[in-house]
């Protein structure tokens, strides 16, 4: 099978050997040439596939990092059906650009790395942040961590930082 143009997202093709698909574009002429594997093809890839995967599952079962999670998910995206594909990606990229968890990081960062008070650290986030989504006044700030903040003190045991003395 070839094509031409872009190379759009196609339904999986099974292929004699059960092996996947390839991709070759031609950036001068603006061409994509999509054909199957052939046997020695996937023997040769499936170590550097099946090491990539071990890796991300190594990480996702480390931190819970989503991102390793959606390289998994892409790497098999054409043995699930794409309704299940296009569900997860779009669950995943909502977790991901989260816009309370922008605000808390930020927040965390003003008071944690630039030692600032909460009350600073509120104020900072608000004039700093540049995520469009994440972007909002210091009332906001704080309820997005406050939010987020429940979330993750079992785990990360969130401690304040004591009032900096005036005057010294």
């Amino acid at each position: 099978m070839a094509a031409t143009g872009h190379c759009a997202r196609k339904p999986a093709m099974p292929t004699e050997h059960g092996g996947g698909l390839k991709f070759v574009v031609d950036v001068e002429t603006n061409t994509c040439e999509v054909s199957a594997l052939t046997v020695d093809e996937a023997r040769a890839v499936a170590p550097d596939i099946n090491a990539r995967l071990t890796a991300l599952r190594r990480q996702w079962e480390a931190s819970g990092d989503l991102h390793a999670l959606l390289g998994g998910l892409i790497f098999c995206q054409r043995q699930l059906p794409e309704w299940l594909v296009k569900g997860l990606m779009q669950n995943l990229r909502q977790r991901l650009n989260n816009p309370d968890a922008t605000r808390f990081l930020a927040v965390r960062y003003a008071h944690d790395v630039l030692g600032m008070t909460m009350d600073e650290s509120y104020d900072w986030a608000s004039d700093n942040v540049t995520d469009p989504s994440a972007r909002g006044g210091r009332d906001t700030m704080m309820k997005s961590y406050q939010k987020i903040g429940r979330q993750v003190a079992e785990i990360d045991r969130i401690r304040r930082r004591p009032p900096r003395r005036r005057g010294r």
